[in-house]
């Protein structure tokens, strides 16, 4: 059984432009119904391994992640409520393989924990519950808007 997500879009315009568009997290909302807010422990500053951010996705409960990885190609944070649930969500831009000058931008999450591998593995308790099929439709709606926004230039 996998507890593994993924999601993801092409988009027209560079790696750099994408990363950039996705961490504004200030702008996350104009552009996206998705995340209503990320809150950064410092707008405006790169963020490093193990600051904290607070999450709040729509029609969610308000979750802190810390962060994992911030490079050039990839972004993650962790978030958990100890041994009921912990996700690690990566976003990932990387050159375009389809795309020329594009840019392939993917979510993954691998949930673990109680309830992530009841909710999100592909077992019949998961798949009655819904959890990972509207997790995924969120993530793709997310992308479609990340992708409008970047392309229409806005920001």
């Amino acid at each position: 059984m996998s507890n593994v997500l993924r999601a993801s879009i092409e988009i027209n315009a560079s790696p750099e432009a994408v990363r950039a568009k996705f961490l504004d997290f200030s702008a996350l909302p104009s552009y996206s119904r998705f995340f209503e807010k990320v809150d950064s422990p410092r707008p405006g500053i790169e963020l490093q391994k193990g600051d904290k951010v607070s999450i709040k996705i729509t029609n969610s409960p308000t979750f802190a992640g810390s962060i994992v990885t911030n490079t050039p190609e990839l972004f993650a944070w962790t978030g958990s409520v100890p041994l009921i649930f912990t996700g690690t969500h990566t976003f990932h831009w990387t050159p375009s393989q389809t795309t020329p000058g594009g840019t392939t931008f993917m979510q993954e999450e691998k949930f673990t924990g109680l309830l992530g591998g009841l909710l999100y593995s592909d077992g019949a308790i998961a798949k009655s519950a819904g959890m990972k099929e509207k997790t995924r439709k969120g993530w793709e709606g997310f992308n479609v808007d990340l992708k409008r926004a970047v392309e229409a230039g806005q920001g």
